[in-house]
């Protein structure tokens, strides 16, 4: 009986101990499931700047969405929360008694990322109202040339080179223009039926034709091409899906834009020509600018869906301010240069895209608790900035994660993950009203993503419930 006390003893003891040790730092990073991976881990006090914990924190990892913390965080500074990008509309040529425009309807890309969007504040038909309100205010009724597009406000690949091929044709990897319209995607639902998966919806409606020959099998495979304004699907959708749903990025959101504003025109009784005619350089009226939602509406709109349309097109107006024209590169650029004087090393940044969709990209656990720490310090943005990142077990993409958590205060995440990469950037406020900076990547671990969480959230909980 004695040996038998003794043993259950024994065996509490390592079981305590090791659970212990688990919740430590040097414990976490034993869990066999790490053994082949990266792992950089940076925690900082926000208000003196100080590194409380820390692994391998200058190393360079894959951040995968976490790169949106950046991009956003360098929006905000350099163009402030109220900043809002412009889409204006005018005419050229004149207009005769009769309320015929000889001269062509002109719209300049703004590069507004809401224009049409389904997460902005105003419904998707607005801007195309607007319009048709101006064009009534000034009793144009017949346009005899056509509508012209101007996207030279933007430079460069609309798509990342650094992009996956399979990933460009799905709505997160559509292309960044200086008129996006309608999230630049296009939406099919299917149902399944007489063997085979049938189109039941289209959206946006009478533009796209798809040719569907998907069929039932063992696991999600689809294959899709376009050509021009037709889509063919091709592959398999598990067999217990008798629904599904297919979200596919549009190579010409203008030309989408273009057909539904002439349909929109004509039921407001106004006509369009069928090709724009020559005017005289420099002929154009001013009708109407179109403010997007601001930017701390679409920072908090990107950080809390993961947008990586917003993303990028924040990357191209980040490269504005220190260019004529956005691109990607010169909007990386700006950004290297923004940070390198305020402490976060460029060396620990390889950045390809301002979405976090590409592989190539590569940052340090420490730079982003350093661009955390230092915007949420910001008297202009921080408040609108920490705010921005969606709630741990409430909101966006960390909806579930920590849910039931113990930890007291707030915790605000941004999450990250692709194949094998997962990782975490944002805050923990205590309710005491102190604030840390957190920057978590897991690249190459070998457990499920579901137990990678799991892990994390037991040695957060126990990492943060120590601060005051």
């Amino acid at each position: 009986m004695r040996q038998a006390s003794v043993f259950v003893l024994i065996t509490l003891f390592i079981l305590l101990h090791g659970t212990a040790r688990a919740q430590t730092l040097e414990g976490f990073l034993a869990d066999p499931a790490f053994s082949p991976a990266s792992i950089g881990i940076c925690i900082t006090d926000v208000n003196t700047g100080e590194t409380l914990v820390a692994h391998n924190e200058r190393q360079a990892m894959i951040p995968a969405s976490t790169a949106k913390v950046i991009t956003t965080a360098t929006a905000l500074r350099l163009l402030g929360p109220d900043y809002r990008a412009t889409t204006s509309v005018g005419y050229t040529g004149r207009i005769d008694e009769s309320g015929q425009l000889h001269g062509n309807l002109v719209i300049h890309g703004g590069g507004d990322p809401t224009l049409g969007s389904d997460f902005g504040s105003r419904p998707p038909r607005h801007f195309t109202d607007q319009i048709v309100a101006a064009l009534t205010t000034h009793h144009i009724r017949a346009i005899e040339g056509s509508i012209v597009i101007d996207e030279s406000l933007f430079d460069g690949p609309a798509v990342s080179p650094k992009w996956m091929l399979e990933d460009i044709i799905w709505d997160y990897g559509t292309g960044c223009h200086a008129l996006s319209y309608r999230d630049n995607r296009v939406q099919i639902e299917l149902r399944y039926s007489d063997h085979r998966y049938n189109v039941t919806r289209v959206t946006p409606a009478n533009y796209y034709t798809i040719d569907t020959q998907l069929v039932p099998g063992e696991k999600e495979d689809v294959t899709v091409t376009q050509t021009g304004n037709h889509f063919t699907v091709t592959g398999t959708i598990p067999r217990k899906r008798n629904r599904y749903q297919l979200d596919l990025s549009i190579e010409r959101p203008d030309s989408l834009f273009a057909r539904e504003l002439t349909e929109r025109l004509q039921q407001a009784g106004i006509t369009v020509g069928p090709s724009p005619i020559t005017t005289a350089p420099g002929d154009e009226t001013l009708l109407l600018d179109y403010p997007s939602d601001s930017l701390a509406y679409i920072v908090r709109s990107l950080n809390v869906r993961s947008d990586n349309l917003y993303a990028e097109s924040l990357l191209r107006h980040i490269a504005l301010t220190s260019a004529p024209r956005g691109s990607a590169s010169k909007g990386i650029e700006t950004i290297r240069r923004y940070w390198q004087p305020l402490g976060a090393d460029s060396l620990e940044l390889f950045l390809y895209d301002g979405s976090g969709l590409a592989r190539n990209n590569k940052v340090s656990a420490r730079y982003l608790a350093q661009v955390l720490a230092a915007t949420a310090r910001d008297p202009q943005v921080g408040k609108t900035f920490v705010q921005s990142l969606p709630l741990a077990g409430r909101e966006g993409s960390v909806a579930t994660f920590m849910r039931n958590s113990s930890l007291p205060g707030e915790l605000r995440l941004k999450s990250g993950s692709m194949s094998d990469v997962h990782a975490y950037a944002g805050y923990y406020t205590t309710p005491a009203g102190n604030r840390y900076a957190i920057a978590l990547m897991f690249n190459n671990y070998t457990c499920n993503r579901s137990q990678l969480k799991q892990k994390i959230a037991a040695w957060l909980t126990t990492a943060l419930s120590k601060k005051k």
